[in-house]
């Protein structure tokens, strides 16, 4: 540091003219004249290939090589190429990959299986994006057990691979493969799709990342309730979402998440060898925030949490959830869903086969007794006139001191009048009147052109509850269900309790408001004849 403070001592150098001059080499030297380049003339560029373009070229050049049975040799890199590779190496690598197109997976290390993964990825070994994708789900399948690794980077690989060919695959079953994926983006992407489209097919455990009751560790799913929970589970939210269109309109997912989603630039092919300039090196998504949604998640677990406590209730399990809140009717569906599941089956009805010719032989057998019976019929009126005439001359006989006019007889019988004549007459007609009065009562619903949910709530419906109805569509409508309901000893309220109970179970919505139909269904009834 202290040189700084030591003076500064410059030196003096004197050329004299003299010895310049006496140069003899200077004096001779020339600078050149500067030429001008032509203006045609110019330098190509050369643009060096990265990597992965240089992987692509080498990808394509090889794409139909194969190579003779070789012994399998150990290959392990970072970043496996075929640049890493030494001439065994790839021989069996070629053989391997000739192996693996004809559908043998033989064992090899996981080095080999990325190169080959990387050759997919960049367009190589495929005609169609079908095929590439079929490719590489088949090699997962092949060696995912056999190397965890290569879990974690093919699910991302292959949905990348679906995105940029725009593919009809779900990527849900591919991002459940894997535990890195499941938490991820795409997850919540196809959990909003599935739960727009289809959410009977949304698993026990996608449901559980929407709700805030861990039913995995109730006390009823570990006494053996599981199977149970993990069936019911997304047919109730299926069920509830169908309540919910019917109703309001809007389908569960709509009615308590409203956000639009957050945009996201994602990666495509990450840490693979992969040449950007082919798809690109990002993909613009849009995803939902449906995890994050506090209504949806609330209504989520009070749903669970009421099915839960159905299903205890109808294996008769000691104890219930509380602090359930939901709407009465919402509640009531899941309930009537659940009874209607768990209601006892009806024994079959065993098959009757009917033997041709045993029935050929109890109709002729009929036949005959029919014959029979009509000769005798034909024969007894005359042999009862004649008993009866024997029975009157006797009676006339020992009656004739006490009554000697013949008019005036107990018997009030004309001789002149045959008894089988009499008989016939004396026995009453059947009176229709009844029968009459029951046929002008019965109420018939057209429900040709219905939908198949009305059809099935329509036979489901008994006389009584038919009547009820066709007596709303009617002015004076109170009167007429006061005798309806005595008529079948009930009470009005009964029926039409009923009455909305079949509606919630086959429709979905309630019928009956108070005494009078529903606004939004009475276009239906208008098909209700007597």
């Amino acid at each position: 540091m202290d040189s700084y403070k030591n003076p500064l001592n410059f030196a003096e150098i004197d050329i004299s003219d003299e010895g310049e001059q006496g140069s003899p080499t200077l004096r001779g030297m020339s600078i050149p004249e500067r030429k001008e380049r032509p203006a045609g003339e110019s330098i190509p560029y050369v643009k060096a290939l990265s990597r992965e373009q240089q992987f692509v070229h080498q990808a394509r050049a090889l794409a139909d090589r194969t190579d003779e049975q070789t012994p399998f040799v150990p290959f392990m890199s970072y970043w496996p190429t075929y640049e890493q590779m030494n001439e065994a190496q790839r021989s069996w690598y070629f053989y391997w990959r000739s192996e693996v197109r004809a559908g043998q997976y033989l064992f090899t290390d996981l080095s080999y299986i990325f190169v080959y993964l990387y050759e997919l990825i960049n367009g190589t070994g495929w005609e169609i994006p079908k095929q590439g994708y079929e490719l590489m789900m088949k090699l997962w399948e092949a060696y995912g057990k056999r190397y965890p690794k290569l879990n974690g980077y093919i699910a991302d690989w292959v949905c990348d691979f679906v995105l940029v060919h725009q593919m009809d695959v779900s990527l849900m079953d591919i991002v459940s493969r894997s535990q890195t994926t499941k938490t991820g983006e795409l997850f919540d992407l196809e959990l909003m799709r599935l739960f727009t489209d289809d959410p009977a097919s949304l698993t026990f455990e996608q449901i559980l990342t929407l709700s805030d009751y861990d039913m995995q560790r109730s006390k009823f799913y570990l006494d053996g309730g599981s199977v149970l929970l993990e069936e019911f589970a997304p047919k109730v939210i299926a069920l509830v979402d169908s309540f919910l269109r019917k109703t309001t309109g809007n389908k569960l997912v709509d009615t308590f998440y409203k956000g639009s989603g957050k945009k996201i630039e994602r990666y495509l092919f990450r840490s693979a060898v992969y040449d950007a300039s082919i798809y690109g090196r990002t993909r613009a998504l849009r995803i939902p925030q449906l995890r994050r949604c506090s209504p949806l998640r609330y209504y989520i677990t009070q749903l669970l949490r009421c099915m839960e406590n159905k299903l205890r209730e109808l294996h008769h399990f000691k104890g219930r959830l509380r602090g359930v809140t939901l709407k009465t009717e919402t509640e009531m569906v899941v309930q009537r869903f659940l009874d209607k599941e768990f209601k006892p089956e009806k024994p079959a009805v065993p098959a009757i086969s009917i033997d041709p010719k045993r029935l050929a032989e109890l109709q002729r057998d009929s036949e005959d007794v029919r014959s029979m019976l009509t000769v005798a019929e034909w024969d007894e009126p005359e042999q009862e006139e004649q008993e009866y005439r024997e029975y009157q001359n006797q009676n006339d006989q020992s009656s004739s001191d006490v009554s000697p006019d013949p008019a005036k007889s107990s018997t009030g019988v004309n001789d002149d009048v045959p008894i089988h004549e009499f008989v016939h007459t004396s026995r009453p007609e059947p009176s229709h009147e009844h029968e009459d009065s029951a046929a002008n009562d019965t109420v018939l619903w057209d429900t040709s052109d219905m939908d198949e949910e009305w059809i099935l709530f329509a036979g489901m419906l008994g006389q009584a509850h038919l009547e009820i109805l066709y007596a709303l569509h009617s002015p004076s409508s109170s009167i007429k269900i006061d005798r309806i309901a005595d008529k079948y000893g009930t009470m009005p309220a009964l029926l039409l309790d009923e009455i909305n109970e079949i509606a919630m179970e086959a429709i979905g919505d309630l019928v009956v408001d108070g005494e009078s139909l529903s606004e939004d269904y009475k276009d239906y009834f208008e098909s209700l004849k007597r």
